[in-house]
């Protein structure tokens, strides 16, 4: 009876940890950076490239930003996505773990670390991207507002740095609000009023940030590129925390394996 109730105990209190290190932030980032890339057999890579392709011959590019320019109401109605699109990142993940940690939610603070290191390689690899492709920005709001007839869209200069590599292609702040919708989609799959607020929002950031500061392809890249990140993230994240059921409980004649359900 007393080795029972020891495995009982195990069994039920000592499997699952009621707190997540924001260590765990860094938990495989090398290795999600890489999967991103190969992330649906590298599907989304390549639509990030024939799609900008696409956008940019076709001329739809540059006719949406001459939209834009020469409507500003509808420029001023995305910019709150440029002024918001730096935040969230930060906000959400650390809102996410805070509320988490005060709730003992464990699944939550899990959520909040793996949107951390959504953002994280979003921001790193994006800004990456753009520094090899270096593309001109389209100037159409704020103190980069100018007034051009020849289409410019197609003005890519691949090589490192060979522009400053914070507008361009693709979108960060895209990539960055895809990332995260992916990620907390994939943990909570059953919630469909915050999976329609979550890509509702992230597609309002690729086309305010395109009536602004990036073209609409940038926006497109950024889109696709974020849901790869997000996916990868969240799967590893979940992945890991199914394996962290298990623990292993020794006794003095012999050791078990316990598992932990919710």
């Amino acid at each position: 009876m007393r080795k029972i109730a020891i495995a009982l105990f195990s069994l039920y209190v000592l499997p699952r940890a009621e707190s997540v290190s924001l260590l765990d932030v860094f938990d495989g980032i090398f290795i999600n950076s890489g999967k991103t890339f190969i992330y649906n057999y590298g599907l989304n890579f390549a639509l990030m490239a024939t799609g900008t392709y696409a956008l940019v011959q076709t001329g739809a590019d540059w006719e949406w930003r001459q939209f834009a320019y020469n409507h500003k109401p509808v420029a001023n109605a995305g910019a709150p996505a440029v002024m918001t699109g730096g935040l969230a990142p930060v906000i959400v993940p650390l809102s996410l773990y805070g509320v988490g940690r005060y709730q003992e939610d464990s699944k939550l603070q899990t959520a909040g670390v793996a949107v951390a290191q959504a953002s994280i390689i979003s921001t790193i690899l994006t800004t990456g991207i753009k520094a090899f492709t270096s593309r001109r920005e389209p100037h159409i709001w704020g103190d980069d507002r100018r007034i051009d007839e020849e289409d410019f869209s197609r003005d890519f200069k691949f090589g490192f740095f060979r522009r400053v590599p914070f507008d361009g292609w693709p979108s960060g702040h895209t990539s960055a609000a895809w990332a995260m919708a992916a990620t907390l989609t994939e943990f909570y799959p059953d919630n469909i009023p915050l999976a329609i607020g979550l890509y509702g929002y992230a597609v309002y950031m690729g086309l305010g940030v395109s009536t602004t500061i990036h073209w609409l392809s940038d926006g497109w890249g950024g889109a696709l590129f974020g849901y790869a990140v997000g996916k990868t993230v969240a799967r590893h994240f979940i992945e890991k925390d199914k394996d962290s059921r298990f623990s292993i409980i020794v006794l003095p004649d012999r050791f078990m394996v316990v598992y932990g359900f919710d």
